[in-house]
């Protein structure tokens, strides 16, 4: 059993070793997210204009980030790999704490930037046929509305924030780096399917959101681990449903419609 989680989420060693689990597991995991992320396309497309039950949504929503860091940890410990061996550097005490608290941030404003940059060339080279203003409308339609659903959203944007960077930035990340022999290639296949397991935001939400998964596996690699990753990717969720909030309060719309 390795006791080196530094090592596991940087340089060569990233890429040397075993599999992090079966390969039919992650296979089953691609399968899983894939498939409900179809399901969830369907679901919006079935509701049309009518209101979504969101608290609903949300509790189903949380199960089922759990749900699948509950399957990331029973596929590691079918090799027998630490959970600390995915979750990688943690730096001791409330000076580590402040230090990853203010590199997501500066790395939350670089990301936003970089996607609003991304989203106006995705304008220019596709014309009407991706339009990443349209990602608005799916996004306010998932928006809290009371305060229940509120609650339930910074829940849910908390457990997104823990639950998929151990997917994606912890599992699939270093389990492709491992068959693929390379850190990019760990780094590229994980974004693919983390931008994938967000289809109902629609073609240009996905390539985004790909993009940003992208960001996050090197902010993983940088900072050693997935702490980092983990407070900017709540904070980010977090941020986005209060913002939703106070535009549907003034009554302005998000795609600026």
């Amino acid at each position: 059993m390795t006791t080196e989680p530094p090592q596991a989420i940087s340089g060569q060693a990233y890429e040397r070793g075993g599999l992090v689990a079966p390969w039919w597991h992650t296979a089953l995991m691609v399968l899983l997210i894939g498939g409900l992320s179809v399901a969830g396309v369907r679901q919006l497309r079935s509701f049309g204009n009518q209101p979504l039950h969101l608290a609903a949504n949300y509790t189903l929503t949380i199960a089922y980030e759990w749900v699948l860091a509950a399957l990331v940890v029973w596929g590691i410990h079918m090799r027998k790999i630490p959970l600390r061996q995915l979750l990688g550097e943690r730096r001791p005490g409330a000076r580590g704490w402040l230090a990853d608290i203010g590199v997501a941030l500066g790395y939350w404003v670089v990301a936003v930037c970089v996607l609003a940059l991304l989203s106006g060339v995705l304008v220019k080279i596709s014309g009407s046929h991706i339009d990443p203003q349209k990602i608005g409308d799916v996004t306010q339609k998932l928006a809290p509305v009371t305060g229940v659903e509120m609650l339930l959203f910074l829940v849910l944007s908390i457990s997104a924030g823990i639950c998929e960077e151990l997917v994606f930035r912890g599992y699939l990340q270093q389990q492709f780096a491992r068959m693929g022999r390379s850190i990019w290639a760990g780094v590229t296949l994980s974004a693919l399917v983390f931008g994938g397991a967000h289809g109902y935001e629609g073609v240009a939400g996905v390539l985004l959101i790909a993009a940003y998964g992208a960001m996050f596996g090197v902010l993983a690699l940088l900072r050693r681990g997935l702490r980092t990753g983990m407070i900017a990717h709540a904070w980010h969720d977090s941020i986005s449903g209060l913002a939703l909030v106070l535009l549907r309060h003034y009554g302005l719309h998000v795609a600026g419609k």
